[in-house]
């Protein structure tokens, strides 16, 4: 059983211990150039964040900016959503797989293609490479998510798209700058396609400044330190991670597992589509191997995952399980075998599949399942799985605001994204949201919101039992009230959770479910669809509550003083406290009280239950 793959490893692992003393760079300057690497990224991120003009960049933060080398190991990213970051390491590699040696200083390839390694067409990405001294040497990167890349309607999560034809404008990793000057035919058939083009050219150029301002910093610091000595250490850098990779598998048992978790179909009623994995850890080896090839074949949908999510959702899930001291950088990655199947909606899509809903969906599922899957590994490890899709809270919003001379606009408003599983020792994380975004994106403002759409923010708070109980909760969602003011606004949204709600695990129960309302001028209530395209005109309403994380480990064992406090606060009723957490509750004006003894009875009466 890979008897010649297992001893390379060994070989390799040798190796890397013999490195381990004999350092080439001393540990100040390692210390030092990885910091500086960092603040690289961070004034990439910076660039950015302040030019961007869509929402969905300059409040939410959707976007990544990273960096690798010649040989494409990435740095760890100072900012980014592990969704696009962990994988970026295609973008480079389709670049030079397409340009070979057509590769000049000032050059700058666009791409939103998920068959040329990006993640989805909504995230417009800039790759340019960077010269010293005429030697190519690293690649600056920014993927930026736009909520407008031509789509038939105006979105970019197209979940019930057919195929890729019905997913708008492809750029399949084309030079979009030589010379540092814009390839204007290029410019062009984006704008021509998309339906706010001054928006996006100004998104383009908040990318471009990113990708500059890393070229200039990467140039200055080879200038101070040597380039033979900032490549030499990013080399150092991997094999220091892949080292601190190997030590953590090695502290874990041989084990193997397989498991499968469900999002929902998108007929309502119908059987969920199955998401399976299998891991198996080899300690000697120091290697974890997750296999994704027994998922279903691509759907006719959009939710197909393309090679870019469904890599960095499992990288994403194993280093999560291993700790957080080890750098989420190549050498670490080394550690991690996937075996994907091409054709797969887990895995690898053949063309010409959909995917322009593969950073959501079946996506977040992949990576808390990975998760889930190390439960049984050792105690304390696993999570909670977190909030599936993007809510109606989270809709891409569309029309004209009369505010503004009936301006076109296109934006994702994110607000109320939230939801995160629980883990050992922790309640879930509020604004976590998807597993791809793990508490990166900035919640957006009320104030900002009403500002930058024609809509009114009627209600934003805490779902009332929408968390899953466990001995530590997941989060709870968000239930949130949109009504359009004077315009009509179109809504958008690929949301999950409807028949199968995140998760718990260890004995933690499922959070609970998402629902999407849309309430006439008349005060009638019609529930729609979990993919959402609707119209609101002037006076009407749309109400989303959505799903909470699962939780972790058996509620009965949760500490009655946190479920007095959670029903003190609203987030759950009198009525869960009992059934599910077996608290006893009595109120002393608004303080709620905890029966001790009461309490001690119900939790053995109700853990006598489970047993039968």
């Amino acid at each position: 059983m890979r008897i010649w793959p297992r001893l390379w490893e060994e070989k390799r692992l040798r190796n890397l211990m013999a490195q381990a003393t004999q350092p080439t760079i001393d540990m100040f300057t390692m210390v030092v150039l990885r910091r500086r690497f960092e603040a690289i990224i961070g004034d990439m991120v910076n660039a950015l964040f302040k030019s961007g003009r869509s929402g969905v960049l300059n409040t939410a933060k959707d976007f990544t900016c990273s960096i690798t080398d010649a040989k494409l190991q990435t740095v760890s990213a100072a900012v980014g959503l592990p969704v696009h970051a962990s994988a970026i390491d295609l973008i480079p590699r389709a670049v030079v797989e397409k340009y070979g040696d057509d590769i000049r200083p000032g050059d700058c390839f666009a791409n939103n293609s998920a068959y040329h390694g990006n993640t989805h067409c909504g995230d417009f990405t800039l790759c340019a490479p960077v010269f010293f001294e005429g030697k190519l040497v690293f690649h600056t990167i920014a993927r930026a998510h736009l909520a407008d890349m031509g789509f038939p309607t105006p979105t970019t999560y197209g979940p019930l798209a057919r195929d890729v034809y019905e997913e708008g404008l492809l750029i399949p990793c084309v030079r979009i700058q030589r010379e540092r000057r814009d390839v204007t035919e290029v410019i062009d058939i984006c704008k021509a396609n998309i339906r706010a083009p001054s928006q996006f050219y100004g998104d383009y150029l908040a990318c471009l400044a990113a990708v500059r301002t890393g070229e200039r910093g990467i140039e200055e610091l080879c200038v101070r330190y040597g380039r033979e000595t900032v490549l030499a250490f990013l080399d150092q850098y991997q094999d220091y991670a892949e080292r601190m990779t190997v030590e953590a598998i090695r502290r874990l048992p041989a084990f193997r597992v397989e498991k499968e978790a469900f999002h929902d179909a998108v007929i309502p009623g119908a059987p969920g589509i199955p998401v399976r994995a299998i891991l198996t850890i080899d300690p000697d080896a120091a290697m974890i191997e997750i296999d994704l090839r027994n998922n279903v074949d691509n759907l006719p949908l959009g939710i197909n995952m393309s090679e870019s999510t469904t890599t960095a959702s499992c990288r994403n899930g194993v280093l999560s399980m291993l700790g957080p001291d080890i750098p989420r950088c190549t050498g670490a990655y080394r550690r991690i075998r996937l075996l994907l199947r091409e054709g797969a909606a887990v895995g690898k899509p053949r063309f010409p599949a959909a995917t322009s809903a593969a950073t959501t969906n079946l996506c977040q599922v992949l990576s808390p399942l990975v998760q889930s899957l190390f439960a049984g590994v050792a105690p304390g490890l696993g999570a909670g799985f977190a909030t599936v899709g993007n809510p109606a809270s989270c809709a891409v919003v569309s029309g004209r605001d009369m505010r503004h001379g009936g301006r076109a606009f296109a934006n994702q408003i994110i607000m109320g994204y939230w939801g995160g599983g629980g883990v050992h020792g922790h309640d879930g994380w509020l604004t976590n949201g998807g597993s791809g975004a793990a508490g990166v994106l900035n919640q957006a403002s009320v104030e900002i919101v009403e500002q930058q759409q024609p809509i009114i923010v009627e209600r934003l708070e805490v779902g009332e039992d929408s968390a899953g109980p466990g001995q530590w909760d997941g989060a709870p969602g968000a239930l949130c009230v949109y009504r359009a003011r004077q315009d009509e606004v179109r809504f958008t949204a690929n949301s999950g959770g409807r028949d199968h709600p995140p998760a718990g695990i260890a004995m933690g129960r499922a959070g609970g479910f998402n629902r999407t309302w849309k309430i006439d001028t008349d005060g009638r209530k019609t529930e729609m669809p979990a993919f959402l395209d609707t119209v609101l005109q002037k006076g009407e309403s749309l109400v989303s509550q959505a799903c909470g994380g699962g939780g972790f480990g058996d509620p009965l064992k949760r500490d009655p003083g946190r479920v007095a406090q959670r029903l003190e606060e609203g987030w759950i009723s009198k009525s869960h406290a009992s059934e599910l957490y077996g608290v006893v509750t009595s109120y002393d004006g608004e303080r709620v009280l905890v029966d001790v003894p009461a309490t001690e009875v119900r939790r053995a009466s109700l853990g006598e239950d489970i047993r039968q």
